[in-house]
């Protein structure tokens, strides 16, 4: 994978935007490393994932897919988190492992749990992928990030705001 696919972000990051139903996993992971490392994104991020269960490969990658101007359908939304289901436990249980973990441990040991943790992360991104070039892609439709933020808890969609700054 070489991180070409697609034109260059609208905010000139250089990062790849998803061209419609032929997104990459390089593209995504790419995107991921820019967005996430804003830390009011990160923290919005994980407070998604350990307030409201919320799987932070899906809200980017839904950031990544708005920031090009798609979005996808209630039915596409469904579909995309039932492609989660197999490794969101495998990845779910390691994470609470590391967490438990991380008192015990050297900072190289702590290090070598987060790196699989990151390859887990890739692994997961590659199914959500696979799967999203499936599925129809709108252009005029409310938002799926701002839906999924909702189905989680309503008051995760005070998320939506801070999960796409920088977009506009």
């Amino acid at each position: 994978m070489d991180g070409s696919s697609g034109t260059t972000g609208a905010n000139g990051s250089g990062v790849p935007s998803p061209l419609k139903q032929h997104a990459t996993a390089d593209g995504l992971w790419q995107f991921c490393l820019h967005h996430y490392g804003n830390q009011e994104i990160k923290h919005a991020c994980l407070k998604l994932q350990d307030a409201f269960k919320g799987n932070v490969n899906l809200a980017l990658l839904l950031v990544w897919v708005e920031s090009a101007g798609f979005t996808l359908s209630p039915s596409s939304l469904a579909t995309l988190r039932q492609a989660l289901a197999p490794s969101e436990t495998l990845l779910s249980r390691y994470r609470l492992m590391r967490r438990e973990l991380k008192p015990q441990l050297s900072r190289g040991a702590y290090q070598k749990m987060l790196n699989y943790e990151l390859t887990l992360e890739k692994f997961q991104q590659q199914a959500l992928i696979a799967c999203i070039n499936h599925l129809p892609w709108e252009e005029q439709a409310p938002s799926a990030l701002e839906l999924y933020c909702t189905q989680l808890d309503p008051a995760a969609r005070s998320l939506y705001p801070t999960l796409v700054k920088g977009l506009r």
